[in-house]
């Protein structure tokens, strides 16, 4: 992972597609961050979590450089 707010837009997304929150198969934007806030932007094509493999990344919008 390039970062922690990478990793949880990809955990979150993930979650949301479980609960059927956000279209599986479609690109969105997903943010994540650390425990102070958001840092991190991606846009990214969702999956259920027994699909995990298949979660495409399409493009980092903002992340931190450290």
């Amino acid at each position: 992972m390039f970062s922690h707010g990478v990793k949880v837009s990809a955990e979150i997304s993930i979650m949301a597609a479980d609960a059927g929150l956000v279209p599986v198969g479609e690109k969105i934007i997903a943010i994540g961050g650390r425990g102070h806030g958001v840092d991190t932007a991606v846009i990214l094509t969702p999956v259920n979590a027994k699909n995990l493999f298949d979660l495409k990344f399409h493009e980092i919008i903002a992340m931190p450089k450290d």
